[in-house]
């Protein structure tokens, strides 16, 4: 069989790339928000190491498609991510007091100790530790 005439398998797979781009694009942002919001009911954003391309991936999005919603909003899907990430620490903190740190990042999905403390201290100006003892109702404490 010859090739001769025909797409090489490069050109095929850039048309396909493309179309799914086109796909994609068009796809409008409430569809993206109502999948991205099954995604954070499912509390998939708990997943460790996960890639923004695995991320898209996972969800049926190119992550092309994802990169530019996130950048309409002037934020990016690490960012994002992150929060979703630290909002849940903070519920989790408060509603697992005899938790430790290190469990509650690890649940959340960012494993390593200091990392998680580190982040969660940019994010909300305390560790998570003297974060949890500021929040406890006063019968907890």
């Amino acid at each position: 069989m010859s090739w001769a005439g025909k797409k090489s398998i490069k050109e095929h797979f850039k048309s396909l790339f493309h179309k799914e781009q086109a796909l994609s694009s068009s796809m409008s942002k409430e569809r993206i928000r109502s999948i991205l919001d099954k995604w954070v009911a499912d509390k998939s954003y708990r997943l460790p190491h996960r890639s923004v391309s695995e991320a898209a991936a996972s969800i049926g999005l190119a992550s092309s498609t994802l990169y530019s919603y996130f950048k309409a909003d002037g934020t990016d899907f690490r960012s994002w991510r992150t929060r979703l990430r630290l909002e849940d620490a903070k519920n989790l903190l408060l509603e697992e007091p005899d938790t430790p740190v290190s469990l509650i990042g690890r649940r959340v999905g960012i494993l390593d100790r200091s990392n998680f403390s580190r982040t969660f201290k940019e994010y909300t100006g305390l560790t998570p530790e003297a974060w949890r003892k500021r929040h406890l109702p006063l019968t907890s404490k």
